[in-house]
């Protein structure tokens, strides 16, 4: 994307508000790369990562690490040797990787999208074990590190021995309180000393290495160590030089899995990245919508103002039936908000970042280009209408079908007329190329166009004309006005000035303005009707899925009493045969008996199974566990191992469910409404996660669920099914703003 369009979406802002929530600095470098991503493969992976890591975020620990990038590449070079800082913070790297990839490796088998997570997480015990052995926690270099570097050491402490014998002899003289100015032993320029008194310097005879600041002590060397100290000099250099081989052999180690150590590291980031946008996500109470070829966002908020603010008006922004919504009405109404929440979301959505929305549905964009804002330019010296017609003219050639166009106060900064005609142009033009286009004006010819037009989505922000307050939604169908007058005489302009400007206006205007207003109105009666009809028809249905219960209980018990009507008379059939065993004398009529008894027992079972078997039973064929998909008379529709069959009720038994797949069905609610997506499933599979997502859903409580079936094969069987689910009470087609004849609403039954 060009900067001036996420300058114009305050990009940087929303980045800042990430920062914040990240637990290392050094993982700004990973949020600095995010970046719309334009495959849907990838970009549906990558929610799916998103989602599935929101749900064991709280669990993932996480604390500060430093930038290791640059010591772990210093690692790779021939004969590099790394400081012991650089070692222990890489070290702390390995130990937090290592403690992140347990936490998310126990969550595997529940969530598979984090495995693709855990594949950068890589481990490095030989690594970590070298480490550790050498240096200590206190970033010493241990004297096992090496034979050479323990003897060098044991050298070092015999001479420091004997250097600390011979001075503490002398401070142990009589006279020690005269000559000395403390009983210690220093250091000066790196050896022994004593603090000598100046005045008595000739009782000691030695180096000079100083004196302190008011001259009243010097430091000596006394003559007796000078050799020692000449030793411990050559010591110490041994022992850094055996130092510096065993942390050149360490990077050495380093630098042979720096590939892997940087991409756990990059992961690493990833997963501090991954926490910051859960802990954002449930602060602003964002969510992702669905990916598909419309925009819809309702009950939006723009992410930034959702962040600051306690209190956002949520607005609804569609474009549905048409790809160009234009939106009037008057300044301060919140058009500017409605934009840029538009662009933002649909920006962080294809950076993988939920957005505060009710729910929605979004396309990919190849390409979001923006002409917001007073965009004069004194450096060019460009007028505020030159600036924009600049912008614009950049990105007009780039536009196509999967692009989206956000245009603030069309054809503002010039003459009404000839910034009337230009905006229509632009888009006549950007109809021309298909482009999904939200834009706003105040000019009355543009909004006019738009009433005509197949393509444009008339729509004003709703606005108290009594109190001059917006309302922060938006009424679709309709255009408005930008209420100047009004607000120029509430921001004290006097009347006397707003009469004479009502004067200057056009022959005809202020009934063209009363008619809008009435047409405002009609739309604002239509909304409330509208509402009220879908509150009727909730509780139409309300009482529906009450008798739908009834109903539902009623066939229950009249199963039962089937089911024991059948097993009473199996026994009495059985108590039957009994009887004539001991009645019937020859061979030949007890065959004929029992022949008539088995006749007449498989005519019962065949019923008991013709009043049973129902789609979405699970039954076994052939040694074989299949599901029910179809039922007509005594023969089923049987789908086992994804190959579909008929057969007669009387060859099949009742079968167990498989176990349940590692996959668990996950499903989101808003509100009390849960949906799944069925489409693109088999049916065999399709039945299974549609009855193991409603015993879910009415174990979490929820009422109402929406199920996203398609208007194939699988809408007729799905139906099936709930119409025979105990789970259900009633179930419906969507109305065509839930999806229509593709998705089935459906009513649990109480838990």
């Amino acid at each position: 994307m060009r900067e001036i369009d996420l300058k114009h979406l305050e990009w940087d802002k929303l980045l800042g508000i990430l920062k914040e929530y990240l637990t290392s600095k050094v993982s700004e470098k990973y949020l600095s790369n995010v970046e719309p991503i334009r495959d849907e493969v990838k970009l549906r992976e990558e929610i799916a990562l998103v989602e599935e890591f929101m749900q064991i975020a709280d669990k993932v620990p996480l604390y500060p690490f430093e930038d290791v990038e640059e010591s772990i590449k210093k690692a790779s070079i021939k004969d590099a040797v790394l400081s012991l800082e650089e070692i222990l913070a890489i070290l702390k790297v390995i130990k937090l990787v290592k403690e992140v990839r347990r936490h998310i490796g126990t969550h595997l088998q529940q969530f598979k999208h984090l495995q693709n997570l855990l594949k950068g997480l890589h481990t490095f015990s030989q690594l970590e074990s070298v480490i550790d052995s050498n240096i200590d926690q206190r970033g010493f270099v241990k004297d096992s590190a090496s034979h050479e570097l323990a003897t060098v050491r044991q050298k070092i402490r015999a001479v420091e021995k004997e250097i600390m014998n011979r001075l503490e002899n002398l401070l142990a003289r009589q006279d020690a309180s005269k000559i000395f100015t403390d009983k210690i032993i220093t250091i000066r320029n790196g050896r022994y000393v004593l603090p000598v008194r100046t005045t008595e310097l000739k009782k000691i005879m030695g180096i000079v290495h100083g004196s302190s600041a008011s001259g009243y002590t010097t430091y000596v060397e006394p003559y007796s160590i000078v050799d020692l100290n000449n030793q411990l000099v050559v010591l110490k250099d041994e022992e850094q030089e055996e130092v510096k081989r065993v942390l050149r052999r360490i990077t050495s180690y380093i630098g042979e899995q720096a590939h892997r150590l940087l991409e756990a590291f990059w992961t690493l980031m990833k997963v501090d990245y991954l926490k910051a946008v859960y802990l954002f996500s449930t602060k602003v109470g964002a969510k992702f919508p669905r990916l598909g070829s419309k925009v819809r966002l309702v009950g939006a908020r723009h992410p930034i103002l959702a962040f600051i603010k306690e209190k956002v008006f949520p607005v609804d922004i569609v474009l549905e039936e048409r790809r160009g919504l234009l939106l009037t009405g008057p300044n301060t109404g919140g058009k500017t908000v409605a934009l840029k929440t538009l662009g933002l979301c649909a920006l962080m959505f294809q950076c993988a970042l939920p957005i505060p929305i009710e729910e929605g549905e979004l396309p990919i964009f190849e390409n979001i280009f923006t002409d917001i804002g007073d965009e004069q330019s004194i450096e060019q010296n460009l007028s505020t209408f030159s600036s924009h017609m600049v912008n614009i003219a950049q990105f007009l050639p780039k536009v196509n079908e999967r692009t989206l166009v956000l245009l603030d106060e069309l054809g503002a900064g010039t003459d009404p007329v000839e910034g009337s005609a230009i905006g229509i142009g632009l888009l006549e033009y950007l109809k021309s190329r298909k482009a999904y286009v939200f834009a706003n004006t105040h000019h009355t010819p543009i909004k006019v166009y738009a009433l005509s037009s197949d393509y444009y989505r008339p729509a004003t922000v709703a606005f108290d004309k009594d109190s001059l307050m917006p309302l922060y939604s938006i009424l679709y169908d309709a255009v408005g006005g930008s209420m100047a007058m009004e607000i120029a005489l509430r921001c004290g302009i006097p009347q006397e000035v707003i009469d004479r400007a009502k004067q200057n206006l056009p022959e005809g205007f202020e009934s063209y303005m009363q008619a809008r207003e009435n047409l405002e109105e009609y739309v604002r009666e239509y909304e409330k009707r509208l509402k009220e009809l879908e509150d009727t028809k909730m509780e139409l249905e309300r009482l529906r899925a009450q008798q739908e219960v009834l109903l539902s209980q009623l066939e229950r018990e009249k199963e039962e009493i089937q089911r024991k009507a059948m097993q009473e008379a199996m026994e009495y059939l059985k108590k039957l045969e009994a009887e004539y065993r001991e009645l019937i004398k020859t061979a030949k009529e007890r065959q004929r008996v029992r022949e008539f008894l088995k006749e007449k027992s498989e005519e019962l079972r065949q019923k008991v199974k013709e009043d049973s078997f129902k789609v979405g039973d699970w039954v076994e064929f052939m040694g074989s566990v299949g599901r029910v998909i179809e039922v007509k008379g005594d023969r089923l529709q049987v789908v086992i191992n994804g190959i579909k069959a008929w057969v007669r009720a009387s060859d099949v038994r009742r079968g167990e469910p498989p176990p349940p797949s590692q996959e668990s069905v996950i499903f989101h609610v808003k509100r009390d409404l849960g949906e799944i997506n069925l489409t693109g499933l088999t049916v065999e599979e399709a039945l299974y996660r549609l009855e193991m997502f409603l015993q879910e859903a009415k174990r979490s409580g929820v009422k109402v669920v929406k199920v996203i079936h398609g208007t194939g094969q699988l809408k007729k069987t799905v139906q099936e099914l709930l119409a025979s689910s105990s789970l259900v009470v009633f179930h419906r087609e969507g109305y065509p703003r839930e999806g229509g004849g593709g998705v089935s609403i459906v009513y649990l039954e109480k838990g």
